[in-house]
């Protein structure tokens, strides 16, 4: 890890103010590095915020809408085989 501490900024009204609390992973997608409370956890992977909530929305919504679309097949028996 780069640093050891959060990286995630907020914005105040006129001020941006860095977590800095102590990383303990890094963002998946953009890297930024991340704490236990600004990390946010998907398919075994740590998010950031941002980069969670398009992972949600372009990857894992993707896959169970394409999870769904295929057609349940009925399990073959010993009596269907003949």
């Amino acid at each position: 890890m780069r640093s050891p501490n959060c990286q995630i900024e907020f914005a105040d009204d006129a001020d941006t103010i860095r977590c800095g609390k102590p990383a303990v992973a890094e963002c998946v997608d953009c890297g930024t590095i991340i704490c236990d409370g600004c990390r946010t956890g998907c398919c075994g992977q740590s998010f950031c915020d941002l980069c969670y909530d398009y992972h949600v929305t372009y990857s894992c919504l993707r896959k169970l809408a394409q999870f769904e679309e295929q057609p349940i097949r009925p399990k073959l028996t010993d009596k269907d085989a003949a």
